[in-house]
């Protein structure tokens, strides 16, 4: 099938639905034919796998924001050198789990670092390679905290997290969708799996065939 190169990403607060959505998006993409590349942040290669188990796993307050920020650079520019630039080049649709805008939303609005320095660490970390189209789902923090929680997994370092910081979060994903009216579309996480996935893939159709 003859297609164009398209980075897609999925964000969202703990517990969002985000990643369960970015699977199956990618499972009906490759069903109907496309090629697809699906990954995730932090991580998607050795080294950034390492730096997501740092991330992730362990005391809430370990790590202070503006190293969270480096790190998660770190990984991101890896990640994006060697998978996602690299599937873009072979016209591969790309579905990441998580990029820019949680960085944003994480560091910057809920962690209160300077937006602008966030920004301006994302586009060294990424160079031109932007998303096309973002999923944002969206669910109440304390409904998500208890989804992400009983998931029963050991990354749970910032779901650990007060509730106002991820109050924080939601309300930095909702400016974030209002200042990119084009690329970020909000879908609401409390709805059933099948009725976001529908909408998503319906979506999703829609920019491919632009």
């Amino acid at each position: 099938m003859t297609q164009n190169s398209l980075l897609i990403t999925f964000e969202g607060g703990e517990g969002s639905g985000k990643t369960t959505q970015s699977q199956i998006l990618y499972n009906a993409l490759k069903e109907k034919g496309f090629d697809v590349t699906k990954t995730r942040e932090p991580g998607g290669t050795k080294f950034a796998e390492i730096i997501r188990e740092i991330l992730v796993q362990g005391e809430s307050n370990k790590i202070n924001n503006i190293s969270e920020l480096f790190l998660f650079a770190a990984a991101r520019a890896d990640h994006v050198q060697k998978v996602i630039k690299e599937s873009l080049k072979d016209n591969k649709i790309v579905i990441c789990d998580r990029f820019i805008d949680s960085t944003l939303a994480y560091q910057g609005y809920a962690g209160r670092l300077d937006l602008d320095l966030v920004e301006e660490v994302n586009k060294i970390s990424i160079g031109e390679i932007y998303p096309d189209l973002t999923f944002i789902l969206d669910i109440d923090p304390t409904q998500g905290i208890e989804r992400a929680l009983g998931e029963n997994n050991k990354e749970t370092r910032f779901e650990e997290k007060d509730i106002i910081y991820h109050e924080k979060i939601r309300d930095g994903y909702m400016k974030i969708a209002r200042n990119n009216p084009n690329r970020c579309v909000v879908i609401n996480g409390t709805n059933d799996i099948e009725r976001i996935s529908k909408k998503i893939l319906e979506l999703t159709l829609n920019k491919i065939n632009e």
